[in-house]
């Protein structure tokens, strides 16, 4: 899809651009904006002074002019949209500008309450070769959010269910997709598979065909109490699980392949199919490079081997 974004860099970016040919960056930090500007000028203001890393700041480009954001912050580059967009659009473009081996993405009404560098880069270094890590979060009053998603079907539907991750240390917790896209990434990783699928509309299911096919590929999406967000304003999350256009395409990436005896079986998962996808994706290519199915998934899914409804 062709981009229906420009992007504003930060001051230091050439020099940085060309000493990457000898260093990478390892880490960049990308704030999804989705709350009041008051609140984005805050988070920008924390994360220059509070953690030494890229940082990345997703717009629309009326705010970015209204509110001179471009002289007030040169040391952040802007990624700036005409119109509202996907967070998945959002997300692939952060993918495309940075070019640190991981980025992470937050939110613009979101705190970062815990951030332990080491233990987090070091998850990502797991023999699993992790795709992304995923936060801890809570809400206003510091109350931990159900933000595990556990593999399942109701029937012949996807319906996750959602589990409180434990907020110990070290310690890395499945989990099927990344809620609201948030998290730290493999760039790399993340290009490999493509990113996010732009022309699935819902959120809801735009990130869960990601951490499908992540998990179905090899390369796990975890959870660990090492990262952790705060919603300030939030109670609770609620996730917009209404059907949308292109939510077949999750359906026929996800449910299409059987894996039989160490063999791969395609069939179409009805009713829920995106024919063309079907055939020249699913038929040519993911049949050959899946490694597990969705089914093997909810089977041996750790504390989740709950079975279908």
């Amino acid at each position: 899809m062709l981009n229906r974004y420009r992007t504003v860099q930060r001051r230091q970016d050439m020099g940085m651009r060309m000493s990457s040919l000898y260093r990478q960056q390892q880490l960049a930090i990308a704030i999804l904006d989705v709350a009041e500007v008051e609140d984005l000028t805050a988070c920008i203001d924390w994360y220059l002074e509070n953690l030494n890393f890229s940082l990345h700041v997703v717009t629309l480009q009326e705010r970015f002019e209204q509110f001179n954001l471009g002289e007030k912050y040169p040391d952040a580059t802007f990624i700036l949209f005409k119109n509202l967009t996907s967070v998945g659009e959002q997300i692939n473009a952060i993918a495309n500008v940075s070019y640190a081996s991981y980025f992470m993405v937050v939110r613009s009404d979101t705190q970062l309450v815990s951030f332990d560098g080491e233990k987090i880069f070091r998850a990502m270094e797991d023999v699993n070769r992790p795709a992304a890590i995923t936060p801890v979060f809570f809400n206003q009053n510091m109350e931990t959010l159900p933000s595990l998603r556990v593999p399942f079907l109701s029937g012949r539907e996807l319906r996750p269910l959602s589990f409180p991750p434990p907020q110990d240390s070290g310690i890395l917790h499945p989990n099927l997709y990344p809620l609201m896209g948030l998290g730290l990434y493999d760039r790399a990783l993340f290009q490999r598979m493509r990113g996010f699928d732009e022309e699935i509309l819902g959120e809801y299911w735009q990130v869960m065909d990601y951490g499908i096919r992540c998990n179905l590929f090899g390369n796990p999406v975890f959870t660990i109490g090492d990262l952790a967000f705060r919603f300030f304003e939030k109670h609770s999350i609620i996730e917009d699980t209404s059907e949308c256009d292109g939510m077949n395409r999750c359906y026929t990436r996800a449910l299409s392949i059987q894996r039989i005896a160490g063999k791969n079986l395609v069939q179409k998962w009805k009713p829920y199919v995106d024919r063309e996808l079907f055939k020249t994706e699913v038929k040519t290519k993911q049949v050959m490079l899946q490694k597990t199915d969705f089914f093997t998934l909810m089977k041996d899914w750790p504390n989740g081997d709950i079975g279908n409804e």
